[in-house]
């Protein structure tokens, strides 16, 4: 009798400690959600993988380099060239990672995911204010556009805010997350001379010179520290008012602790 009185307490503490912590973040319901969103992701990089094998790179009329990639291997694997791949394979990694094991805390894992979220979100709004050429897509490029330029970059956030997990957001996770944007841009910086080559207009630095090009930069960057402070506000506002657990003052993610400002 006193087994079974000990193994309800234990078991009613657990489930008390769960909702708590926001423990429905961590449901079946909020897995298979995160694993949609990562067979989304996936279906979409998956596309671009294919118009890589089947497609020349097109290249935008009255840009200052001229170089490219032939259909095949070259282009197929130079889609992680791309700022809407990284993108998506942020949001693709993380969301799987969570339909697997909800839980998980790690100071890395919350700045991947929340690059992810502001990552996509930003490919929304570059592709689609400055990007989008006139024309009409079909086929494999318009399943390809539409995932990865307009579902994903409302998807994603929206997933983030209904369905968490919450508190992976800090001090530490906000910075840390903005060294994969930045790694891509030098990266891309780099090689696009010895290719004579930029994913995009916006990169055109033998046409625009690292002046123009760094307006556009510059303003990229600025837009992401405010989404992320935005996003890590908001994490701290939900997580406040549920009780789900958040990050300690020291940045690791696990413990509630009062809102302070974005570094």
């Amino acid at each position: 009798m006193l087994r079974t009185i000990h193994a309800g307490a234990g078991k009613a503490a657990s489930m008390t400690h769960a909702a708590q912590d926001g423990g429905w973040q961590h449901s079946a319901w909020a897995r298979t959600v995160h694993g949609l969103v990562a067979l989304l992701s996936a279906s979409g990089l998956v596309s671009s993988l294919y118009l890589g094998w089947t497609r020349d790179t097109d290249l935008p009329a009255g840009v200052g380099y001229s170089g490219g990639f032939s259909a095949g291997w070259d282009h197929m694997l130079n889609q992680g060239a791309y700022f809407t791949f990284l993108s998506g394979t942020l949001v693709c990694l993380t969301s799987g990672l969570l339909a697997l094991r909800p839980e998980r805390r790690s100071l890395v894992f919350g700045a991947l995911r929340l690059c992810g979220v502001v990552c996509i979100v930003i490919t929304g709004l570059v592709f689609n204010l400055l990007l989008r050429e006139g024309g009409t897509l079909s086929g494999i490029m318009l399943f390809n556009d539409t995932v990865l330029h307009v579902m994903l970059p409302v998807v994603a956030p929206l997933v983030w805010l209904v369905v968490g997990p919450r508190g992976h957001i800090s001090g530490r996770v906000v910075p840390l997350s903005l060294t994969v944007p930045l790694a891509w841009l030098a990266v891309t910086l780099l090689r696009g001379p010895a290719l004579d080559w930029y994913p995009y207009v916006i990169l055109d630095v033998p046409g625009m010179g690292y002046e123009g090009v760094g307006i556009y930069i510059g303003a990229i960057l600025l837009g992401y520290l405010v989404l992320a402070c935005a996003l890590w506000g908001v994490d701290r506002l939900i997580a406040a008012g549920t009780g789900a657990s958040g990050a300690t003052r020291s940045g690791r993610p696990g413990t509630s602790t009062p809102p302070r400002s974005c570094p």
